[in-house]
């Protein structure tokens, strides 16, 4: 960014030269890279506009600093900005050039319309008219400052909201009134194949997804980026309207990029800009046109949308910068230096301050943005090296010990981990939810962009990946978001979920995540039972896993359209939990049980069941057969076959009798066998199979 110190010195009192405040700047954090003499003859702003006195100290004259501004910061990518800065580090304050519109009789609701149909791209627009002015070379003055930073002059009116978007960092455009046809503005998106013709005299082709300026026939301008070529100020032009707007910052990066038409507005307009400076922005614009072109300003303005009048209010805990930093801060120069920097102390004592923060900071969000703040104006260099580091050591929480068990049981299944993007095609977005799902997937707004309503359509994405690289045996998991629509609520449901994908079957699959659950003090506690909620699914291989009774997620094979839909070759076994419920659940200290005195007895039987009866159920009615020296009971096989009747499924288990009371004999161990075959025939119909 480049800053003309003269320039500067209208919005600060300083004695200082440009070389001090360089130094001055790049304390604070704002690094100025190189510096550039210029002339002492530069011509000084009008003297409304400027505090009145020529750089002093050393460096004398004036000099462009070539401030180094990070993306976090667009406020400072104008010389107003810049003096902030400048003025908190001296400890005095800016002081802001008039904005005052002698307007005429004649309002500018009379003379023109404007709408706009897409808010959620431009959800503020303001349109100003000048009459009668004389389009001509800019005065000295101005056409100087433009130089110096950069800027090549136009005429006085292209080089006012150039010389705006310097001071304020509000982009502007003046469209020449005569050329809109119907009188209207009409910001919408653009109709698929449109034409727009831009003042650089390309031709370019636009889709939906780009947002125009429009006339009452035909796009004017691309929005935020640049101007049309039908309307673009000419030495003809009399009437001028002033357009001044807060457009979509992502919409506009897409579009400036897509279209390899990147401005110095678009610029400005990706980092975001300052909606509460832009009605001061255009009503500045109109004072210097009038004073270097002439005319007269209609009455009033016309906007659609309004600013933000909310304010984000945050709490600085005062011990909290002596633990960040290592040194001490005093509570009443940390609240001076929020103050400095316009932020508004609502409240403070020794102990905290809550500040309001204006609307030209969005980049202040959280505590530790503040405390980084009062360091900066601080003092980086009042931070004692210390030869030594503290290093304190924080227990992990349960969510990070969860994470832990969770990467350490699936890394040794094989499995590797993948960070996948929440944003994914709109197809695939509905890819793997339940069949009752169908809300339509939240979209980026200006892109083809849609959130997942599935973690595990991510890693299926990264499977297609390492197909396409020749890797085909490759498992992967995730822990990431979904995000689902809830009917009336603007924003989705979110939820931190587990997914696995990999060439496995079913029961490999199954069998890890049960290895898991043992691992969390869960493995009873987690069950599988067949489905068919998930379309997504091959039907009859597919189960809804449950915690505790609770449904929690899927496993199963994709379907042959899902994988066709991905593009892979063979359909994977895919899984998904919700993670949460794993973290909330788990049992992660470990329990002692003492070692048997006395030695097992193995039973294994073969029951006959309806195809139906699930093994969870087989378990419950063994359990609850009320047979004391039951130690555990696990499936060993299923046989379907010719000694088997139709619809039923031959299941072979094996108990473990144990007593604490000495050697079971086999008549008590028969006796324990009887009562669960009876409580099997009674639930299920089961025949003990010969």
């Amino acid at each position: 960014m480049n800053v003309s110190y003269a320039w500067l010195r209208d919005y600060v009192e300083t004695d200082l030269g440009y070389v001090e405040a360089a130094k001055v700047l790049t304390r604070i954090g704002l690094n100025v890279e190189t510096i550039e003499d210029l002339p002492d003859d530069l011509p000084p702003a009008p003297a409304q506009t400027a505090l009145g006195r020529r750089p002093g100290g050393t460096g004398q004259g004036d000099g462009v600093l070539d401030v180094e501004v990070t993306s976090n910061r667009p406020d400072c990518l104008c010389h107003l900005g810049v003096a902030r800065e400048l003025a908190a580090a001296l400890g005095t304050r800016i002081h802001l050039p008039p904005a005052d519109v002698a307007e005429c009789d004649e309002a500018t609701a009379d003379a023109v319309a404007v709408e706009v149909q897409d808010g959620a791209l431009c959800p503020l627009y303001t349109a100003r008219l000048v009459r009668g002015v004389t389009v001509g070379p800019s005065p000295d003055w101005l056409a100087r400052r433009l130089e110096a930073v950069g800027l090549r002059p136009v005429n006085n009116i292209v080089d006012v909201t150039n010389y705006i978007l310097m001071e304020c960092s509000q982009p502007l455009h003046a469209f020449d009134f005569a050329g809109l046809e119907g009188a209207r503005i009409i910001v919408r998106r653009a109709r698929g194949g449109e034409a727009f013709y831009a003042i650089d005299h390309t031709r370019h082709e636009l889709g939906p997804e780009h947002l125009v300026i429009a006339d009452a026939h035909r796009p004017v301008a691309l929005a935020g980026v640049m101007g049309g070529a039908e309307t673009e100020i000419a030495d003809t032009t009399t009437d001028v309207l002033v357009e001044a707007a807060v457009f979509d910052p992502l919409n506009i990066r897409t579009t400036a990029r897509a279209l390899g038409m990147a401005s110095d507005s678009s610029f400005r307009f990706e980092r975001g800009v300052d909606a509460g400076l832009t009605d001061w922005a255009s009503r500045r614009a109109c004072h210097l046109m009038v004073e270097v072109a002439g005319g007269r300003v209609t009455r009033g303005v016309v906007a659609v949308g309004k600013p933000p009048t909310e304010r984000r209010e945050l709490v600085l805990r005062v011990p909290r910068i002596a633990t960040v930093l290592g040194i001490e801060v005093p509570a009443d120069a940390a609240a001076d230096i929020l103050r400095r920097l316009e932020l508004e102390v609502i409240e403070a004592d020794g102990r905290t301050i809550r500040v309001r923060v204006p609307s030209h900071r969005p980049d202040l969000e959280r505590e530790i943005d503040l405390i980084e703040e009062v360091a900066r104006h601080w003092g980086y260099d009042r931070i004692p090296q210390s030869p030594t580091v503290r290093v304190t050591i924080a227990t992990p929480t349960r969510a990070e010990r969860v994470r832990g068990v969770v990467g350490h049981v699936l890394t040794a299944a094989g499995y590797f981990e993948a960070v996948t993007f929440s944003f994914t095609t709109p197809a695939h977005a509905v890819r793997f939810r339940p069949r009752e799902v169908t809300a339509e997937p939240l979209t980026c707004r200006g892109t083809a962009l849609a959130l997942r309503q599935a973690v595990v359509s991510g890693v299926v994405e990264s499977l297609l990946v390492n197909q396409n690289a020749g890797e085909r045996d490759v498992r992967l998991f995730e822990v990431a978001k979904r995000f689902v629509p809830v009917d009336g609520q603007e924003l989705p449901h979110e939820e931190k979920r587990l997914a696995l994908a990999g060439p496995d079957d079913f029961h490999a699959v199954r069998g890890v995540l049960e290895s898991l659950a043992a691992r969390l003090g869960l493995a009873r506690r987690l069950t599988f039972r067949p489905t068919d909620r998930y379309p997504d699914l091959e039907a009859g291989a597919a189960a809804e896993i449950a915690l505790d009774g609770e449904a929690v997620g899927m496993i199963g094979r994709a379907s042959g359209p899902a994988a066709e839909a991905f593009g892979l070759d063979e359909p994977p076994t895919v899984a998904e939990l919700s993670y949460d419920r794993l973290v909330e659940a788990a049992r992660l200290e470990p329990t002692v049980e003492p070692l048997p005195h006395f030695p097992a007895v193995t039973r294994d039987l073969a029951v006959v069941v309806d195809e139906t009866v699930a093994w969870a159920d087989l378990l419950a009615a063994i359990e609850g057969a009320g047979a004391a020296d039951l130690e555990s009971a696990e499936p060993v096989d299923v046989y379907r076959g010719k000694q088997v009747p139709a619809g039923k499924k031959s299941v072979a288990l094996r108990l473990r009798l144990r007593s604490p009371r000495g050697t079971l004999t086999s008549e008590q161990a028969d006796a324990a066998q009887g009562q669960i075959l009876s409580a099997l025939e009674r639930d299920f119909g089961a025949v003990l199979r010969g």
